[in-house]
C-alpha cells in the first residue's frame, strides 16, 4: 500500500476506504466476532498509518456520507462486541454454577 497524502484525494478518500474496509460485523458467536474486529481493525490501522500530514479541514457533502456511514458501521461493531461480552459473560456464570453444584 502507498502512502495517502491529504492533499491526493482529501479526506472523502481515506473515508472511502475506512467504509470499504469497516464490513459489518459478522452475526457469530464470540470469537468469530472478536476475531473479524481484530482483522478489521488491523486493515483500518494500516490505512491509518499511510496517512501524511497536512490533514484537510473541511468534508465535501460525500465526505460527510462517508464518514455518517463510518460512524454507523462503528456503533454496528460496538453493539456486537457488547453481545460478544454479554453472551461469554453468561458463559462464564454458568461456568462457575455448574462447578460449584459439582461441589
Amino acid at each position: 500500500m502507498t502512502a495517502v497524502a491529504a492533499d491526493e484525494g482529501g479526506v472523502t478518500a481515506v473515508l472511502r476506504a475506512l467504509v470499504e474496509a469497516t464490513p459489518p460485523p459478522p452475526e457469530d458467536e464470540p470469537d468469530g466476532i472478536l476475531a473479524a474486529f481484530d482483522a478489521m481493525v488491523a486493515v483500518r490501522a494500516e490505512l491509518l498509518a499511510r496517512l501524511t500530514p497536512p490533514a484537510i479541514p473541511g468534508l465535501d457533502p460525500r465526505g460527510q456520507a462517508l464518514r455518517d456511514e463510518l460512524a454507523r458501521r462503528d456503533e454496528a461493531w460496538l453493539t456486537a462486541l457488547a453481545r460478544a461480552q454479554g453472551v461469554v459473560g453468561d458463559r462464564l456464570i454458568a461456568v462457575r454454577r455448574a462447578q460449584r453444584a459439582q461441589r
